[in-house]
């Protein structure tokens, strides 16, 4: 038997920083003057009025995980793990889906309709601000019921991040009810609303080869991405 659980924040809009919204505006070394940091106040406070952060996930049953980095499901069906993913004492695996909704997206494109580019560019990153903290909050609550049962989590991994390629999304959505959030996917396999993160999480008997960083950039590849939070981004 297949365990979800859906998980609203209607009620609890996310206090995000201004220099977040920096940050995803315009990469690390962007700093806000006087009149950008009012912009950005104003923004961190519409984006948690336009907001409706959700997650969603299913919790399936592991039956065995081979050499060639292959997670088998109860069922027969089997996912594509990066490396240092693979690990025998893998117990279930978790497909999450989360999304902030349509009204944030709408509101950017009004804006840029209107001419408002820089507000729009503002109200944008501060929706990837939130939706990355919706991720943190989703992977926690995993992290929190595993732990309740003497399990511990990985570290997530999805499409079009650690080295698994974008239509894997198709995979990962047969694993979870998207839908019932309002979530789904284009014919190109791209999530609508856009503001949305999907992702796997692994559960496992061995705390050793559990989760060491809980934010994905500090596992990214991509050394010298301008959106890097630490070095060696130069």
């Amino acid at each position: 038997m297949v365990e979800t659980e859906t998980v609203s924040f209607a009620a609890e809009p996310f206090r995000i920083s201004i220099h977040e919204i920096g940050r995803y505006a315009g990469g690390a070394r962007y700093k806000l003057d006087s009149r950008t940091e009012t912009l950005a106040a104003e923004v961190a406070e519409r984006a948690g009025a336009l907001a409706d952060p959700v997650f969603t996930y299913a919790l399936h049953t592991v039956e065995s995980v081979d050499r060639q980095n292959r997670i088998f499901l109860a069922g027969g069906d089997h996912v594509e793990i990066p490396e240092e993913e693979n690990d025998p004492k893998t117990v279930s695996l978790a497909a999450v889906v989360c999304t902030l909704g349509p009204n944030l997206e709408k509101k950017t494109q009004q804006l840029m309709a209107d001419g408002d580019l820089l507000t729009a560019m503002f109200l944008d990153a501060a929706g990837v601000a939130v939706l990355e903290m919706l991720g943190g909050r989703a992977r926690k609550h995993i992290k929190n019921k595993a732990f309740e049962a003497g399990l511990f989590t990985g570290c997530p991994f999805g499409p079009g991040y650690n080295n698994l390629p974008l239509d894997s999304q198709k995979k990962l959505f047969k694993h979870v009810d998207a839908e019932h959030i309002g979530v789904r996917l284009n014919e190109s396999g791209v999530m609508l609303p856009m503001k949305s993160i999907s992702f796997w999480l692994r559960i496992t008997g061995d705390k050793k080869t559990a989760e060491e960083h809980g934010y994905k950039c500090r596992k990214c590849e991509m050394r010298n991405c301008i959106y890097r939070k630490e070095p060696p981004y130069t």
